[in-house]
């Protein structure tokens, strides 16, 4: 059971790309995120409400601002100008930025093996990226790689306000606060910006229920989830239950969203998806002998 709630979050967010590629062409990405982060917020506020302490505020709007209106923005920006598959390409390199950042953060050397695994993920996805067909902007892959840093430095902090604030509330509130504080920028972004977005007001039905997905499935099921998990696996079990989400990516951008993709640029996505696991299954291993080495003596 543990396993299927640690994979379910990883799995929905998979579908997400696709989702706003077919329905949400051409829409704001601050209005989306609005949309998306604080009607999730109310409705896990409804299933149960929690009122946070005036101490916690400050702590659930860091990480409301991080993790939802800084990474939701980003991450939409990205995602409606790329072709799904590439963002899961892009969103496989994950692993890569995280070892910058542990790198940098917390001086830890990488393994051999990680650095041969960064290596090859660098590399598929370059050739990926200059490869395709769809019209790439360099904006919009900055953009991608933006998304992951922010969501791996707010990874670290909603860890450390974790420590003092129940899992309920702070899924509820940093979804609340990150999506109140998108309203006036979604506003702005809509009506001054002189771009021609769409009216999110004015829905077809379809769009009503991709973004009845994103809302429910996407967002307060798979937050859910994916909190809720945390405790029960390890963080090995955790990084590699996380690489389901680009890999589904991936595979919906190249066969139900019928991505044009040739032989070989589909085996070289292939080939991220085999190297990642492998690198993920390698220091898994590796840090269970760690740990009965530490544990016999």
């Amino acid at each position: 059971m543990r396993v299927f709630i640690a994979l379910l979050a990883p799995l929905l967010w998979g579908t997400t790309y696709a989702t706003v590629s077919a329905f949400f062409a051409g829409w704001s990405p601050f209005a989306l995120a609005a949309w998306r982060a604080l009607p999730a917020g109310v409705l896990l506020f409804i299933i149960k409400p929690s009122l946070p302490k005036m101490s916690e505020i400050p702590s659930l709007l860091l990480v409301g601002f991080i993790n939802i209106t800084l990474f939701f923005s980003l991450l939409f920006e990205s995602a409606m100008q790329l072709p799904s598959a590439l963002v899961g390409v892009g969103m496989i390199t994950l692993p890569v930025i995280g070892l910058v950042v542990m790198a940098v953060v917390h001086k830890m050397k990488p393994s051999v093996i990680q650095l041969l695994s960064a290596m090859v993920l660098i590399l598929c996805a370059s050739y990926l990226f200059l490869s395709s067909h769809a019209d790439i902007s360099f904006a919009s892959v900055g953009f991608l790689i933006a998304a992951m840093t922010v969501l791996i430095g707010g990874s670290v902090v909603t860890k450390h306000v974790m420590k003092k604030i129940y899992w309920w509330k702070l899924l509820t509130w940093k979804l609340i606060f990150g999506g109140i504080i998108l309203l006036p920028i979604a506003y702005w972004h809509l009506y001054f910006s002189g771009n021609n977005y769409a009216d999110p007001f004015s829905m077809t039905l379809p769009q009503w229920a991709a973004l009845i997905w994103l809302i429910v499935g996407v967002t307060a099921v798979s937050y859910c989830a994916y909190v809720f998990s945390i405790p029960l696996i390890t963080t090995s079990e955790l990084s590699f239950f996380g690489t389901f989400n680009p890999i589904l990516a991936m595979v919906i951008g190249a066969t139900i969203m019928e991505e044009a993709f040739s032989p070989l640029q589909l085996c070289v996505m292939g080939m991220m998806i085999l190297c990642n696991l492998v690198a993920q299954l390698y220091e898994k291993r590796h840090h269970q002998r760690t740990e009965q080495t530490v544990i016999s003596y």
